[in-house]
């Protein structure tokens, strides 16, 4: 899709097929944040003032269909994002913040996957080539692009690989990882595919690339040291596509385990799988091979403002490397004798929920997702901040980072939530996500980085 600049129509909601897309302007735009801060300056847990403006880099002016999706971070410390403007697009930034205009179009790249989807993940291979996954209607597509935001023709076909067999519609998560060896693993609809560095179904694995999974959803894919494949299922808030979101529901999901040609690892939990209270929005191998899981869990059984819902927080639970619970992780705390910890956010933000998850080198956990409270018709959220929590090694929550190792950010838009939680060489946090308005019939938002000190 060409980029085009200087319109401000409204646009219907990207993921509806048959719609030609209107134009939609481009611009780092200021996003202010309206809730001051408590913490001391160069606390752990602050924005970062060097980077964008006051910590925050804002990318498209607020319009119906732009909707960041999922984001990584180049060697470099670039951030690369992916979403809808309300095309397909990537968009790259300097470590400062500021649109890298070494990529496609003043750091912009315009591209259709042609599935009736949008972008739903990205991994940054070691030669720093691209890969973005999108899935919709037609199936599921990876690109690969060049350091440059130029397509890479010489993966799969014409620059992508393709199946139609993977796809939920265009608002299910379909995860993608890649495997030490270059191969691309995705899971989706009951099924996980693998295709090799070159962009070509990996015969060598289940049945003609494509074997079967213990469950229709998936949520995200780790990759063990020895070639394993974890495989998370659970419920993911909906984006904020159609209007004020719905309320995070707590539900349960499952991790299973498959060898490295595609069957169920048995010998892993409970005949492949382990059971998990969070609802499996992320996970995250720790460098001893232990598993971090997390997702949005029950955090108060006090009635809330609209007076019929519980309260919802950040759940974090870690598995030993054959699936049993580690009961090390918050002993004698949390979730029964220990292995989990639930985190929520009070009367101001009764409705939490964590979309993304990161390991620090020194082996701290930080989570990222939303905090905020309902409408008063008990369904929806009636506004949405940044919310970040970090753990020590033992499952504490770490009191050197923000308030008692809990951060919230409210930006000036009625919602903002993050969708990826990104870790720089130098230790800085960078959450990434959306900021905008919902209203009746879509979401009027921008992309948003926020960069956070560490230390």
């Amino acid at each position: 899709m060409e980029l085009l600049t200087g319109s401000n129509r409204s646009v219907r909601s990207p993921f509806q097929p048959g719609i030609r897309w209107s134009p939609g302007f481009v611009a780092i735009a200021i996003v202010i944040v309206i809730a001051s801060s408590t913490l001391a300056f160069g606390q752990a847990g602050t924005l970062d003032p060097t980077y964008g403006s006051g910590g925050l880099a804002t990318v498209f002016s607020q319009a119906s269909g732009n909707l960041l999706t999922a984001a990584a971070i180049q060697a470099d410390d670039k951030v690369v994002m992916v979403g809808t403007n309300p095309g397909d697009v990537l968009v790259r930034l300097n470590t400062n913040g500021t649109l890298d205009a070494s990529f496609g179009t003043n750091g912009v790249v315009s591209e259709n996957f042609n599935v009736l989807g949008p972008p739903m993940a990205v991994v940054i291979q070691p030669n720093q080539q691209i890969l973005v996954l999108a899935s919709g209607f037609l199936g599921t597509a990876i690109g690969r692009f060049n350091s440059d935001g130029s397509m890479d023709t010489t993966f799969g076909t014409g620059g992508f690989a393709s199946t139609r067999l993977i796809s939920n519609g265009a608002s299910a998560i379909i995860p993608m990882a890649l495997q030490s060896n270059g191969s691309i693993l995705i899971g989706g609809n009951g099924l996980i595919a693998r295709f090799t560095s070159s962009g070509q179904p990996d015969t060598t694995f289940g049945t003609n690339g494509i074997a079967p999974l213990t469950n229709r959803t998936a949520t995200g894919i780790a990759i063990q040291s020895d070639g394993k494949i974890l495989v998370s299922n659970g419920m993911l808030p909906l984006p904020e596509l159609f209007g004020a979101p719905n309320l995070p529901s707590p539900s349960a999901a499952s991790i299973s385990r498959y060898t490295s040609t595609g069957s169920l690892d048995t010998i892993y939990g409970i005949t492949g799988s382990a059971s998990c209270v969070a609802s499996g929005a992320a996970m995250a191998l720790q460098s001893n091979g232990k598993l971090v899981a997390v997702g949005t869990v029950t955090s108060g059984v006090a009635l809330t403002q609209n007076g019929n819902n519980n309260q919802t927080g950040f759940g974090t639970v870690r598995y030993n490397p054959g699936g049993s619970i580690d009961t090390t992780f918050n002993p004698g705390a949390g979730l029964g004798s220990g292995g989990g910890v639930v985190t929520g956010f009070g009367n101001s933000f009764q409705f939490g929920a964590p979309f993304a998850l990161a390991i620090q080198s020194n082996g701290d956990i930080v989570l990222a997702g939303e905090a905020g409270n309902g409408n008063i018709d008990g369904n929806n959220l009636g506004s949405s901040s940044f919310a970040l929590t970090r753990y020590t090694t033992t499952g504490h929550l770490d009191t050197s980072f923000g308030n008692n190792g809990i951060v919230t950010t409210t930006l000036s838009s009625s919602f903002s939530f993050v969708n990826a939680v990104l870790l720089q060489s130098d230790g800085k946090i960078v959450a990434v996500g959306n900021t905008g308005r919902a209203f009746g019939s879509g979401f009027s938002g921008s992309f948003v980085a926020a960069r956070y000190l560490a230390q």
